[in-house]
């Protein structure tokens, strides 16, 4: 997958039609030094520190690409949150057991040094296994650390996600409640329930 320079966020359309095309979108601006732990806005050091080495990887490279055909079909259903949130809980903050230890793959994850150590260390959020219906209607939070992360068994579960068909599972989610990033709910397979005492990362940073 190449890489193609950007300003900043790009309408969802055309990060949608990069992707499907192979082509991930990189921000060409960097964050300061205060913002070294958080920032919301993808930088150069997110994009290509992050991102670009896991898409070396082909299953990962397939899945980015699977999901920017899906993402140009869930703008035309009205169902991008739905789909948004899987991209959040994989692509930017995903774990994965790998020896039945965890390990990070999310981006957004390995680009934060501090959020790094929070995701495997802290007793804080809870670590869940991943379940696509689950994951649609979970909330994320975009100023913060998470409150919860999903752990795949291996990476190869995400080429499964990219096999499947999208349509009746969100015509499923959308009848079910939405949850909020923190909460468990008895479906849930719980490898750690976390003690809710959530870093503040924005806090912390000043």
């Amino acid at each position: 997958m190449a890489s193609r320079c950007v300003p900043g966020l790009v309408p969802d359309e055309v990060f949608f039609e990069h992707l499907a095309n192979r082509r991930f979108p990189a921000g060409h601006f960097i964050r300061s030094s205060d913002q070294l732990d958080y920032i919301e806005e993808p930088d150069v050091f997110h994009d290509v520190f992050g991102h670009m080495p896991m898409l070396m990887n082909p299953v990962i490279a397939d899945y980015i690409q699977a999901y920017g055909t899906g993402g140009l079909r869930a703008l035309k259903l009205g169902v991008l949150p739905n789909l948004a949130r899987v991209y959040w809980y994989t692509v930017e903050f995903g774990l994965v057991l790998q020896r039945d230890e965890l390990r990070i793959y999310g981006s957004g994850i390995a680009s934060s040094y501090a959020e790094s150590v929070f995701a495997l260390d802290d007793p804080s959020p809870n670590r869940i296994r991943f379940a696509l219906e689950r994951v649609m209607r979970t909330r994320y939070r975009i100023d913060d650390f998470q409150e919860t992360y999903f752990v795949l068994g291996d990476l190869d579960e995400l080429l499964g996600l990219a096999r499947i068909d999208f349509a009746p599972v969100y015509e499923r989610v959308r009848e079910l409640p939405e949850l909020e990033p923190g909460e468990v709910v008895e479906m849930n397979t719980i490898i750690t329930r976390g003690t809710g005492r959530y870093h503040d990362a924005r806090r912390n940073e000043h």
